[in-house]
């Protein structure tokens, strides 16, 4: 099942995805988090974007972490206009769902960054408050998209 994705009702700002397979590339962030972006590019003290020279800073609490999501699916292909893409669902838990939905209720307006290993993968504005129980991650490469789940489902599922 190809669940919609988590920013269905955000405008996407930025999509960078990673080259290669990912190693902790900052050790101050968890593998997988969400925060919100505090504004306008930054020099000092702000998180790179995936293969792009853009950064961007973020607030320091994480509003979404690991033990907040339950699953990570297999990769497939998504269709969004003309492009094709690789992805993977990434599931919260209820308790996840539930603070997602209140971020989003409470932050309309501001953009949150999905950080995967200590990179941000996207940055989206709030458009409206979003009801989900998880997100669709699309990257630029079927070999990036199975390596990066397969590190995640290491982390958020690693019995399954």
């Amino acid at each position: 099942m190809c669940l919609p994705r988590l920013f269905s009702a955000i405008a996407v700002l930025l999509v960078p995805f990673f080259e290669t397979a990912p190693a902790l590339a900052n050790s101050d962030f968890e593998p997988i988090e969400i925060r919100l972006v505090t504004g306008a590019p930054a020099d000092d003290g702000a998180l790179d974007t995936a293969r792009s020279e853009t950064t961007l800073d973020v607030e320091p609490e994480t509003l979404l972490g690991p033990s907040d999501f339950v699953s990570v699916g297999n990769v497939h292909w998504t269709v969004e206009g003309d492009k094709r893409s690789p992805g993977f669902n990434v599931m919260l838990t209820p308790a996840g769902s539930l603070a997602y939905e209140r971020i989003s209720t409470e932050n309309v307006g501001r953009t949150l960054a999905v950080i995967v290993d200590g990179q941000i993968v996207i940055a989206a504005k709030i458009l409206d408050p979003v009801r989900a129980e998880g997100f669709l991650l699309t990257m630029n490469s079927e070999a990036e998209a199975l390596s990066i789940a397969k590190m995640l489902r290491q982390v958020i599922a690693p019995d399954t």
